[in-house]
């Protein structure tokens, strides 16, 4: 990718667009393997509510950066001294782990691409359906408890 270079945000809208059904497979594949649904299960078994889900799912979907969504959990983590919600058997870093996992995957679609900050753009997009399926297993497991 030393061919990479700067392109219009028209451009990268497009690019981003055109990239959409890839995302969409490694999406489905998250959901197939099971892992947000393994993750709810596990925050289930902590005092988190759907509003603290939501919070994660809304902040994925207005932030520019990844490292807003990371570093919210981790401030969440830190704030949890009692060990019952994000900081809960270790629940908070797993889903830090899953999140940042997703970049090879966004990698992998990007390749080969002229613009520079395609992978960038990909791993949130990646990271926005995760957390989606995420709060989506979390509020149907919680409804069923």
């Amino acid at each position: 990718m030393s061919d990479t270079r700067k392109i219009s945000p028209e451009e990268q809208r497009r690019l981003l667009a055109s990239l959409r059904s890839k995302i969409a497979e490694v999406s489905d594949e998250q959901v197939h393997e099971g892992r947000p649904r393994h993750l709810a299960s596990k925050l289930t078994q902590t005092e988190l509510d759907k509003s603290q889900i939501r919070n994660l799912e809304n902040l994925a979907y207005t932030t520019d950066k990844i490292s807003d969504i990371t570093d919210l959990l981790k401030k969440l983590i830190g704030r949890d001294t009692r060990g019952k919600r994000w900081a809960k058997d270790g629940i908070g870093q797993e889903v830090i782990g899953a999140l940042e996992g997703l970049r090879g995957e966004a990698d992998k679609i990007a390749e080969n691409q002229l613009d520079a900050d395609l992978p960038r753009r990909v791993h949130l997009e990646l990271c926005r359906e995760f957390v989606k399926h995420l709060a989506a297993e979390f509020i149907y497991q919680k409804r069923g408890e």
